[in-house]
């Protein structure tokens, strides 16, 4: 109701700015004029105009490009910067807050979270206060005015339609419940499984279990007989309900060499039991040198079961690559090595991955990476991808706010409004840089292909960590049952788990 009376607010207060065709009556009579139209010839002598500068330049080639696709006309894109006045086009769509007094008008009425599109003169103005409110005007313009209509005209009321963003999740962190797990470990996963059970895995390969919606875990069972040096759990169940458990697995050969690789355990019994399943990747480096594979983590894609995870190794890069492989169960084997970010176009040590298919059909994937604007300390990055076979460049999501300080070890989740949430270890605000505690961000719903760094909250942080309670590192989240859990570890307190409850935080 708020929204729906700024929206009638802003028309109001807007029609003593802007006058279209018949549409305002005149000398203050009552008589009601019938609404009109603006009716425009839609011909390449339109111009897509974004903001000057970075702004906006997807959203502009996205409609350049829908626009094409529907109609088969080309318009040209151009930043909004011109020297002379008397030089700015005519025949205009502009895209977000561009230089221009008809864009000016509308971002002055507009509210909070609000979108509209509307016609002004023989210009169109696509507006939104944030990226995810302009991507929705964006999508509103071209599914209402371009699709499916002819490339002689194309019709728009000479008023406002206006809407608002989709109701946002906002946390309060100090409100969860904290709850010490009483299980020493590292890199805590968790994971919920079909039946409603719950599994914490951690380094060494043990598995507890929660049937109470993670309040208590029992149980302790072994998933990795035969390996050593087993760190980095990550589960996955599929649909005939077998559980897999993806870890790595180092050591040293006799010869001195070192040996790194990517195991695959399974579970026919909810995680009560486990068995060997396969090696998704192996490696082996001289004496001295320690590099190879790390930190996978599972998911269904494209039909495959796929694990992604770190390479590191000399033969590959000298850098190091996020990568995965799939697994084939006819051929019984891993396949299709795919590398998602290559470490020597980055110049970066792109490492810990972490990824998920997004509700939208989209993949996304986050990534510890090099701030080169501050002397390579890790920042975390995202990339995405529509096909699961070509990504993005990543770009920053998160860095440290403090010069010399990180954002490392990077975990990813979406909530059920389509926000993300991402967390990190980081030092940034803790006494000493030899101390982390857990920092999270959330996302305000912006699409992922156009979502940067402005995208999201300030930093938050679920677990403060003090020189008493030394560091809180390795984080994880999971989303399940109408709560976000958190799990990290701490090295004087173990596994600590929190969870909070979002649905009835909706503003």
């Amino acid at each position: 109701m708020k929204n729906i009376l700024r929206i009638l607010s802003f028309v109001m207060a807007l029609s003593t700015v802007i006058c279209f065709a018949s549409a305002c009556t005149q000398d203050g009579g009552d008589e009601e004029k019938p609404e009109t139209k603006t009716t425009f010839t839609v011909t390449d002598e339109y111009i897509i105009t974004r903001p000057d500068g970075a702004s906006n330049v997807g959203l502009a080639k996205d409609l350049k490009q829908s626009i094409r696709d529907i109609t088969g006309l080309s318009l040209e894109v151009r930043e909004d910067w011109v020297r002379d006045p008397s030089m700015i086009p005519k025949k205009e769509i502009l895209v977000g807050k561009c230089d221009r007094e008809e864009s000016h008008a509308v971002y002055e009425k507009l509210g909070e979270n609000e979108w509209t599109v509307l016609a002004a003169g023989e210009k169109i103005v696509i507006a939104g206060t944030t990226v995810r409110a302009l991507s929705d005007a964006v999508n509103y313009f071209i599914e209402t005015y371009v699709e499916g209509k002819s490339v002689i005209e194309m019709s728009m009321d000479a008023s406002y339609t206006s809407g608002s963003e989709t109701k946002l999740v906002y946390f309060t962190w100090d409100e969860g419940e904290l709850y010490e797990a009483g299980i020493n470990g590292g890199y805590p996963r968790l994971y919920a499984l079909k039946d409603g059970t719950m599994l914490l895995g951690y380094d060494g390969m043990f598995v507890s279990r929660s049937t109470d919606n993670g309040l208590t875990w029992k149980g302790k069972s072994y998933a990795s007989e035969g390996y050593v040096g087993t760190a980095n759990a990550a589960f996955f169940q599929t649909d005939d309900g077998t559980v897999y458990l993806g870890f790595r697995s180092t050591g040293y050969n006799p010869d001195g060499s070192f040996f790194a690789n990517i195991q695959v355990s399974y579970s026919t019994d909810n995680g009560v039991s486990w068995k060997h399943h396969s090696t998704v990747y192996e490696n082996t480096e001289p004496t001295g040198v320690y590099k190879g594979v790390w930190e996978p983590h599972f998911g269904m894609m494209n039909g495959y079961l796929t694990c992604f995870y770190a390479n590191d190794s000399t033969n590959v890069t000298t850098y190091q690559n996020i990568e995965y492989k799939q697994w084939d169960p006819d051929k019984k084997e891993w396949i299709n090595r795919t590398i998602v970010c290559n470490g020597e176009e980055h110049q970066s040590r792109d490492g810990m991955p972490v990824w998920q298919q997004l509700s939208t059909g989209e993949y996304v994937c986050v990534v510890e990476a090099f701030n080169k604007d501050d002397n390579n300390c890790f920042a975390v990055k995202l990339t995405w991808s529509e096909d699961g076979v070509n990504w993005s460049t990543p770009v920053t999501v998160m860095r440290a706010k403090k010069s010399g300080t990180v954002c490392a070890a990077p975990f990813i989740v979406e909530l059920p409004t389509g926000q993300i949430v991402i967390s990190c270890q980081t030092n940034e605000n803790t006494k000493t840089k030899e101390i982390y505690t857990m920092g999270t961000v959330i996302s305000d719903g912006t699409p992922v292909k156009y979502i940067s760094e402005d995208c999201f909250s300030a930093h938050n942080y679920p677990y403060y960590a003090t020189a008493e309670f030394a560091s809180t590192m390795w984080n994880g989240m999971y989303v399940y049952n109408g709560y976000i859990f958190t799990c990290s570890i701490s090295s004087n307190l173990g596994i600590r788990i929190c969870r909070y409850k979002f649905e009835d935080q909706l503003k």
